[in-house]
């Protein structure tokens, strides 16, 4: 700067603040006050759980899904679809459908892409949707989607971005843990299309990364090959909602009995969201007890349960961060079976070692109406479970540089 230039210029650092203040004009904009709008519960939830739940069915197989939650009281339920007539066959209010009518009567097909294009087209509307449904009360949406059709697969994880844009928009932090999936494989009938157990490989192995990299929380993954196995004499009219109602019972079991209480031991709200959000894979599970004189009766029912009546298989449960083991039996049971508190404690322990040591949490309930034990497992944080994706890959030729 020259000596001109700083005889020229003010002396004191006031001057600069009146200098730049002066440079700013006044803008009427300054005063608007937004007009944002309110959201108000027009839904009310009647699950009677301790969590409050949003579900979302994309595709055919995920709004067959989301209408099972609705049955059990899940009223924040939506289900959208590129294809009309899965729509008007899903027993669910006119208002909770939202119809992407991008391709016409006809939509997407199997072509995931051409359903992402169709989703985005009307992102903003369904977002409209979501709150005239959804509401601010609600602690987390779950995504349903069959991973190998068009709207489902197709959609799943734009979905998984608007639902924690929604949270955001509610006020909600967190907004990452919030966020679930329920993503169904094909059975291997069906996987021996090229075209179905490609979209459900590469979708699956997306989201399986992005539940690993805690993008959302938690993936629950439905077997409909492994539940047709535990189920193989359905009728086809039976199949289909069988496996929902499996789906969505063993679901909804963890959240009402979490606001239950014990005279024992509680499976408290606080112990059951730890679990929900240790993010990465988690699987469910329960069985019925035969053997409660054995000192090992009760652990080997709940390590049974982990081999056969999961929903899902090929999980390295050494692998999980936490875990939830919860026994409900008769008051005949708690009241005349000697030794069947330490039965009870070994097969907590059991679970604990078969777990890695993840955190595991307990919850013993007495039910009157019952006349057995029953154990149901909640296991999450777990690796994704790679032998059961690449049976996938049986009948499709993998592009060596990298898929979808």
């Amino acid at each position: 700067m020259s000596e001109e230039e700083k005889k020229s210029g003010p002396e004191k650092p006031e001057e600069y603040k009146e200098i730049f203040a002066a440079s700013i004009p006044n803008l009427p904009l300054e005063n608007y006050v937004p007009n944002v709008e309110a959201i108000t519960d027009e839904v009310e939830d009647k699950s009677g759980g301790a969590l409050t739940y949003a579900f979302i069915g994309a595709g055919q197989g995920g709004g067959r899904m989301a209408k099972a939650f609705y049955d059990l009281g899940y009223t924040k339920t939506l289900a959208i679809n590129t294809a009309k007539n899965d729509l008007n066959l899903l027993d669910l209010p006119e208002d909770h459908k939202f119809y992407i009518d991008y391709y016409g009567d006809q939509g997407a097909g199997k072509d995931q892409q051409k359903a992402a294009i169709a989703f985005e087209s009307r992102e903003q509307e369904v977002f409209n949707k979501l709150k005239s449904i959804v509401g601010e009360h609600v602690d987390r949406i779950i995504i349903c989607a069959g991973v190998a059709g068009g709207s489902g697969g197709g959609t799943i994880t734009s979905l998984i971005k608007l639902s924690q844009k929604y949270f955001t928009y509610v006020g909600r932090e967190d907004a990452a843990e919030r966020v679930g999936v329920i993503a169904s494989l094909p059975t291997t009938g069906e996987s021996a299309s090229p075209v179905v157990a490609r979209n459900a490989y590469n979708r699956m192995k997306q989201l399986c990364a992005m539940a690993e990299e805690k993008k959302f929380s938690p993936l629950i993954i439905v077997d409909n090959q492994k539940i047709k196995k535990l189920y193989p004499k359905l009728t086809v009219k039976a199949f289909w909602p069988t496996i929902n109602n499996t789906v969505a019972g063993l679901f909804h079991i963890f959240n009402i009995l979490s606001v239950q209480n014990s005279d024992y031991t509680s499976f408290d709200p606080q112990d059951y969201d730890s679990v929900m959000k240790s993010a990465g894979c988690m699987i469910m599970g329960v069985t019925s007890v035969k053997d409660l004189e054995s000192e090992t009766g009760v652990a080997m029912a709940l390590k049974s349960n982990l081999e056969t009546t999961l929903l899902a298989e090929g999980f390295n449960l050494k692998t999980a961060k936490a875990a939830a083991g919860v026994v409900v039996g008769s008051t005949e049971i708690f009241e005349k079976t000697e030794g069947l508190m330490d039965n009870l404690e070994h097969a907590f322990s059991t679970l604990a070692a078969i777990t890695g040591n993840a955190m595991v949490h307990r919850g013993i309930y007495e039910d009157p109406s019952k006349d057995k034990l029953v154990v149901y497992t909640l296991i999450g944080g777990l690796e994704s479970p790679k032998k059961r994706l690449e049976d996938l890959t049986k009948f499709i030729k993998l592009d060596p540089y990298g898929d979808e």
